[in-house]
């Protein structure tokens, strides 16, 4: 008896559910909302591309490469960019061009379409290239801000990767502040980290915030075995550097005018260096440069140790205007503050002696940049 009454009373709430459930879909409660959250996920995309894509191009690079016994074979690359102005400017990353014969250009409606390099700039990646804007529709990206990015942040990239047309992914903001170093180009600590999928043809596409703002330029893929790990150039990077490549075809950066090498305590022990163990060993210091006309010495001695030879005998840079310096990078970081005409003094050990030496920075030469 108890058992029959149990499953009437379990009936009854049932019944009760699942008329409930009905009339909050007849009056849509449960299904508008549903329904809201998916379409605007989806729509955001959709929107965000249909807002930019007029402004992605296509790049095809023909070029040639040099083989190692010297032969020289025609080389195909493709790419992508985007508009910067209205004036058939489009932004792109260096290694994508930089070895180019011929560009050719394709978005919209127009293929094809030559286009000629206006600046490039290796040690950014970064390079501004130009086609004839005449009886084209033009529709430049809007460049937003890069310096107040949050991780977590969703992205979409945009691109051409292994040639399919504008191609779309999203994701997230992985990481800020990376460093990232290529064979020309340095970034010590400024670089964005996405998952969204960035592969080769992405190269030089943009990296856009769900405003459909540029934040980024798609530049790299961690490696060919690593999983949704891309990286993107800050845009503001791009934006300090744009006017001097369209200007001067390239970035007018500071220069000291030396090559040099990391001193460590394990390293001063095996050259015999006993007056300082932590700095800057000079090598080289490059003709008519800044550092040579600041009196800076150079090694003269070759000391081979352990399959490295080192030049020893020149002076050890300890410290750029009361500033550590215990690496390369960090001498390039700190100069890279500075413009080209400023003074900075540097302090150096030469043997015993320690002093302190002011040095007029100059422009890096056209044949160093």
């Amino acid at each position: 008896m108890n058992f029959r009454k149990q499953r009437k009373s379990n009936s009854f709430l049932i019944i009760f559910l699942l008329s409930l459930i009905l009339n909050l879909f007849i009056s849509g409660g449960f299904f508008v909302k549903y329904s809201f959250a998916y379409n605007s996920g989806s729509s955001s995309v959709e929107r965000i591309f249909d807002s930019i894509k007029s402004g992605v191009v296509h790049i095809e690079v023909l070029g040639y490469a040099r083989l190692k016994n010297g032969a020289i074979m025609p080389e195909e690359d493709i790419g992508t960019g985007f508009f910067i102005n209205k004036n058939g400017y489009i932004l792109t990353n260096f290694h994508v061009i930089g070895n180019a014969g011929k560009i050719f250009i394709s978005f919209l409606k127009y293929k094809n379409i030559r286009a000629s390099v206006v600046g490039t700039d290796p040690m950014s990646d970064i390079a501004v290239i130009h086609i004839n804007p005449a009886g084209k529709i033009i529709k430049p990206l809007t460049l937003g801000d890069s310096n107040d990015l949050r991780v977590g942040e969703r992205v979409i990239a945009v691109g051409n990767p292994y040639n399919l047309y504008q191609t779309v992914t999203t994701g997230i903001i992985s990481g800020l502040k990376r460093s990232l170093f290529f064979p020309s180009a340095r970034f010590y600590g400024n670089i964005i980290q996405t998952d969204a999928a960035i592969n080769p043809g992405n190269s030089g596409g943009p990296l856009v915030d769900y405003n459909g703002r540029v934040i980024g330029i798609n530049t790299a893929k961690l490696a060919n075995n690593a999983q949704n790990i891309g990286f993107a150039i800050p845009i503001d990077l791009a934006k300090r550097d744009i006017p001097e490549l369209i200007k001067y075809g390239r970035v007018i950066r500071p220069w000291l005018g030396v090559e040099a090498i990391k001193l460590t305590k394990s390293v001063a022990v095996l050259l015999g260096i006993k007056h300082v163990d932590k700095g800057l060993l000079i090598e080289k210091v490059f003709p008519n440069s800044p550092a040579s006309a600041a009196g800076l010495v150079a090694g003269n001695k070759i000391i081979a140790m352990k399959n490295i030879n080192y030049i020893i005998g020149g002076d050890i840079i300890t410290r750029l205007n009361g500033k550590k310096v215990y690496s390369f990078s960090r001498l390039e970081k700190l100069i890279s503050s500075f413009l080209p005409g400023q003074i900075i003094t540097l302090k150096i050990h030469r043997g015993k002696i320690v002093k302190f030496v002011k040095v007029r920075l100059a422009s890096v030469p056209s044949g160093l940049s």
